[in-house]
């Protein structure tokens, strides 16, 4: 399998810059590829950055519980997933972080590449930090 464009990998990490536009569900499937991509590399550390992706509202509760399922079947229990997307597409409460997390997922998402990128490289940062 060809790595996703924009897929880096760097310093104890690899990195998938989403960008473009088009329905959540386009979003989700390149965001699936490169998750495939990086489990099969051996990669165990992921930042999704998704700020440069437009094109869609907020997910609703239905989207996200979705969304969240089929990254974490994707990801499965060995990748620790990070990923950033723009403010107005959090939910405060991070319900798809539950859903992946009982989905056997270690993963966050944040509004801030800094702090993604913080707890993913902390050993000890779970999905509630």
């Amino acid at each position: 399998m060809k790595a996703p464009e924009r897929f880096e990998v760097m310093d104890g990490y690899s990195c998938f810059r989403l960008s473009g536009q088009g329905p959540l569900t386009d979003a989700a499937s390149r965001v699936i590829q490169a998750i495939n991509y990086a489990r099969e590399h051996g990669v165990h550390r992921l930042l999704i950055d998704t700020t440069h992706w437009i094109g869609h509202e907020s997910p609703g509760t239905l989207e996200r519980y979705e969304v969240a399922s089929a990254f974490a079947k994707a990801a499965g229990p060995s990748l620790k997933l990070a990923m950033v997307v723009r403010p107005e597409m959090m939910d405060p409460d991070k319900f798809e972080v539950l859903v992946a997390k009982n989905r056997g997922l270690t993963g966050n998402v944040f509004d801030s590449e800094k702090d993604a990128l913080t707890w993913l490289l902390d050993p000890d940062a779970r999905w509630d930090r």
